[in-house]
């Protein structure tokens, strides 16, 4: 793998940076190298280190209503996920284990040595490899309704999950969907489709024994589109984790539910009860 190098955005492209959605919330605009790829990533806070990964076709924006509480106590580091957000891929988007691979690698350049995780959807699907794979590396984790266990991909579930996931009801608050349809549009549909595929073929499931960090499992109690049924096995399948099931939230109870979300994370990163 090529050594990480560390890029800052030149002034031209700082000067176009300051306007974006994060100039607001006092965060900081990074690039790095890692092998073929370049990622971005936000930074803010202080304290120890909390990495925030988004789901599929997402990007460091679906944590933006969470930032602010967070940021008062650790230090994030907000990546687009390769092949999403500013992320760009040079190549066919890399499988989940490949993914995690670059990632915990690029935790070198950011200077962190341990890291809390956490991972909404594929992002949770990600964390679980890095947390399973590279346990040295992870104090606490986080999984918000996590992906990695495979649905039987019949016509009758595709039709069925086609339905279930159509938007706004199933999406959850209504204000946030501008931000999924324009993410999806950024990161283009071969993107979308390749990470749903390489999603679908990924099973976390024997990984799940070797996880070490203490977990915290959190779901939205309407989530239909990987549905409450998984986080139970998550949390009978991670040696020692909580389920944590939020009422009123569907898949992105970060969002739909923001204040008692962050409360729950914050307790539990500081080692109290959820």
């Amino acid at each position: 793998m090529r050594e990480p190098t560390l890029r800052r955005p030149p002034p031209r492209t700082r000067r176009r940076l300051a306007r974006a959605w994060w100039s607001a919330l006092g965060l900081e605009a990074s690039t790095a190298d890692v092998g073929p790829h370049r990622i971005h990533w936000l930074e803010t806070g202080a304290g120890e280190p909390l990495l925030l990964l988004h789901g599929l076709s997402g990007s460091s924006r679906w944590w933006h209503r969470n930032i602010p509480a967070l940021a008062g106590r650790y230090r994030l580091l907000i990546p687009d996920v390769i092949g999403f957000g500013r992320s760009r891929c040079p190549g066919p988007l890399p499988d989940l284990p490949s993914l995690a691979a670059t990632l915990a690698g690029w935790i070198d350049v950011t200077g962190a040595d341990r890291v809390h995780l956490m991972g909404h959807s594929m992002g949770g699907h990600i964390a679980l490899h890095i947390a399973a794979r590279h346990p040295e590396r992870v104090r606490r984790l986080v999984l918000v309704d996590a992906a990695g266990i495979p649905r039987p991909l019949t016509p009758r579930n595709i039709l069925r999950f086609a339905y279930e996931v159509a938007p706004p009801r199933q999406w959850g608050d209504p204000t946030f969907l501008p931000v999924i349809v324009g993410d999806a549009f950024s990161a283009g549909p071969f993107n979308v489709l390749r990470g749903l595929r390489n999603t679908l073929r990924d099973d976390v499931r024997p990984l799940l024994s070797e996880v070490r960090a203490p977990t915290l499992v959190v779901w939205g109690r309407h989530d239909t589109i990987i549905p409450l049924e998984h986080g139970k096995v998550l949390r009978e399948s991670i040696p020692g984790a909580r389920l944590l099931v939020l009422e009123d939230a569907y898949h992105n109870p970060m969002v739909d539910r923001p204040s008692d979300f962050d409360a729950a994370v914050l307790n539990f990163l500081g080692g109290a009860e959820v």
